[in-house]
């Protein structure tokens, strides 16, 4: 079935339809496995909504609707296709519960609408701060070795929450880790700096790794 477009239509009122009552049409189940219901009005607009949503609400075919009974159409549409984006972005790549809230806000959802896709997919297991944390500082480790806190920073800024970041950090960013970490960084700036061990230590000091670490690297070099 064609899906709709996922702009609601905005619709216009003359002075001869404003008593018009608008009325369920049609009711069509989209999908082989029940993912939900195309809603049709007599005006001609659809409202795609939840396979659960009759359930909460008991619309139905031929049913007249009330003002307030079409913004109960328009916000669940909203509900669904909120999760249907995060579902696509998670499908992707791993992401953060912040970070997922703000790329959904940027394609124009609400922020009740945002926290609702969110705490769902959450409720699903498809998205674990924790897990994205766990990937996001193993890859950066391999790719662009950095300091404990400015892994830190890094999480923050992804929008992990503060805690979760922590526990990420205990469990992944051991002592060795960060030895081996420093290493790393160091050879690669080696090749920018050269033989200059003061802008050589000052590179690693802004790399975000310690006194201790950076002496590591010179002792092993």
């Amino acid at each position: 079935m064609k899906e709709r477009n996922t702009v609601s239509p905005v619709r216009e009122e003359s002075s001869s339809s404003q008593n018009v009552k608008l009325y369920i049409a049609s009711i069509t189940e989209r999908g082989s496995s029940g993912e939900g219901f195309t809603v049709r009005l007599s005006d001609g607009s659809s409202f795609f909504v939840s396979s659960t949503f009759f359930e909460r609400h008991g619309f139905a075919e031929g049913m007249v609707l009330e003002e307030n009974e079409m913004d109960i159409l328009e916000e669940e549409e909203q509900r669904v296709l909120a999760l249907r984006k995060a579902g696509d972005l998670l499908s992707r790549a791993e992401q953060s519960s912040g970070g997922l809230f703000l790329k959904l806000k940027k394609k124009g959802f609400s922020d009740a609408v945002c926290r609702q896709a969110v705490d769902r997919v959450v409720e699903l297991g498809l998205l674990d701060d924790e897990r994205f944390a766990t990937f996001w500082l193993e890859s950066r480790l391999r790719q662009h070795p950095e300091g404990r806190n400015i892994l830190y920073q890094g999480l923050l800024a992804r929008g992990v929450a503060a805690e979760s970041a922590k526990e990420a950090l205990s469990r992944v960013v051991k002592e060795d880790v960060m030895l081996q970490a420093v290493l790393k960084a160091g050879s690669k700036l080696s090749r920018r700096y050269g033989s200059d061990e003061g802008k050589l230590r000052r590179a690693l000091l802004r790399r975000g790794f310690s006194q201790g670490e950076i002496r590591y690297f010179f002792e092993h070099n």
